[in-house]
């Protein structure tokens, strides 16, 4: 784990020290965080970067941060609206400000209604139980796991306590402390429309949500993904001083990463881009991605769904394998 010091384990995250003041909490595979997360000492003031999948993990989560700070957060940062980085937003009210792009604030007052059925979840879980079950490849089994573990940690918790964003941005939030200043920016369409990056500067430490996936391949599902631009958002990102980057999902990386990832995105729209002039499909596009060395990623989440979205995109046929 390099020169980071692993500070805290419980069943959800472990929780690394980047420097002084600035920690990362790196998921569990069978715990209820899903996803990653963040804690920044301001001086005076803590903030929180997502909140992960449960309500359990999320409480783990603030009792690190004020354990940490002496105090509770005063900032929770969405840094978009999926599932696994805001479902424990309302652990952190009444005294935390929930802080998202104005993207993220409206998908989430949209959603804020749509009850997750309990039956519903039953049956996903059954069905990565017996996928789980039947797998023998280890990079299989980890993907599934990574999906069925956490889900059932939500089952308990249904029906859900969603707290929304009290505050909307656009463009880019600076916030000052007395022992350091961060800044929140916003991207447009990469893995959503209005992903939210925590930069520490003076540390050379980004929080980028999942405009970082170091485990797997990335999903740009469209309407809201986009591989192209993404793309592009993490050519920008390696131009800067920045040491670690800690990602939604993997490990805390460095610009080696970043680099890894933007290579996959531009190899797919590259390969989509001319099946799609051919008028093939999404297998034609697997099949293309076999040959490079990026084949290994095949079989991780959401991977035929997000070929195909990149190759709509760019007006291929609408053919899709399901997904395993």
């Amino acid at each position: 784990m390099s020169d980071r010091d692993t500070i805290l384990e419980n069943e959800h995250f472990r929780l690394e020290r980047l420097a002084e003041g600035v920690y990362a909490a790196i998921k569990t595979l069978e715990g209820g965080a899903m996803g990653n997360a963040g804690i920044v000492d301001l001086g005076g003031e803590t903030v929180v970067f997502d909140a992960f999948l449960t309500r359990a993990a999320a409480t783990e989560l603030r009792t690190a941060a004020e354990t940490l700070t002496g105090r509770p957060p005063r900032y929770l940062i969405d840094s978009h609206a999926h599932g696994d980085h805001v479902g424990g937003n309302c652990v952190f009210l009444p005294e935390a400000v929930i802080v998202a792009s104005t993207a993220t604030a409206d998908r989430l007052s949209a959603q804020s209604d749509e009850a997750i059925e309990p039956a519903e979840l039953i049956e996903y879980i059954e069905k990565l139980e017996r996928a789980l079950a039947e797998e023998t490849d280890e990079r299989v089994r980890f993907n599934v796991e990574g999906n069925l573990y956490p889900r059932r940690w939500l089952l308990q918790e249904v029906p859900l306590d969603l707290a929304l964003p009290s505050l909307a941005l656009d463009g880019r939030l600076t916030i000052r402390g007395s022992q350091r200043t961060v800044q929140l920016v916003v991207v447009d369409r990469a893995h959503t429309d209005g992903d939210v990056v925590l930069l520490c500067p003076d540390d050379r430490i980004a929080f980028l949500g999942d405009l970082g996936f170091f485990q797997d391949s990335p999903p740009y599902i469209a309407p809201e993904g986009d591989a192209a631009s993404w793309a592009e958002r993490l050519s920008d990102y390696e131009r800067l001083d920045i040491e670690h980057f800690v990602p939604g999902h993997g490990n805390v990386g460095g610009a080696e990463e970043l680099v890894t990832q933007r290579g996959f995105l531009d190899t797919v729209v590259g390969v989509a881009q001319d099946v799609a002039t051919r008028g093939g499909t999404v297998d034609d596009v697997i099949e293309r991605l076999q040959e490079t060395e990026y084949a290994r990623w095949e079989k991780t989440t959401l991977y035929t769904a997000s070929l195909q979205s990149v190759l709509g995109q760019l007006g291929g046929e609408d053919s899709r394998r399901n997904e395993a």
